[in-house]
């Protein structure tokens, strides 16, 4: 099983601590790693806001075309698809459904056995796939 990073984006002044966080994600590969990247709904309303931030973080080369269409310029990295999520830290579970328009449905297969072994705080947590 290829190394699974998790990163959150949360919105601007938000507290870590909330109970409950709700938006979208994007999966990915590159450099031999797969990336679930999680954004709150008040930071990036779109999936390829969510790719735009990783690549700005990572200095990727990227140009938005136009407002709608992102385009990567490194080969190496692959997006799978996307969907939303919804994390109740409460009690410690984290809710994947639905799909991005732009890059399709994420790809479920082994998604909680991922989570479960990536070095972030909700990899404790019970995943649900709907």
């Amino acid at each position: 099983m290829i190394p699974t990073v998790i990163l959150f984006y949360s919105a601007p002044g938000q507290e870590q601590d909330l109970l409950e966080i709700k938006g979208k994600f994007l999966q990915l590969t590159w450099h031999g790693r797969e990336y679930l990247i999680f954004a709150h709904f008040e930071l990036h309303g779109y999936h390829n806001q969510i790719l735009a931030h990783f690549l700005e973080d990572h200095a990727i080369p990227h140009c938005w075309v136009t407002k709608e269409t992102l385009e990567v310029y490194e080969p190496e990295l692959i997006v799978i698809g996307g969907g939303r999520f919804r994390v109740d830290t409460e009690h410690g579970t984290l809710v994947l459904w639905d799909d991005s328009q732009a890059y399709g449905r994420f790809d479920e297969r082994g998604l909680p056995d991922k989570i479960a072994t990536a070095s972030h705080e909700w990899s404790g947590f019970q995943v649900n796939i709907q």
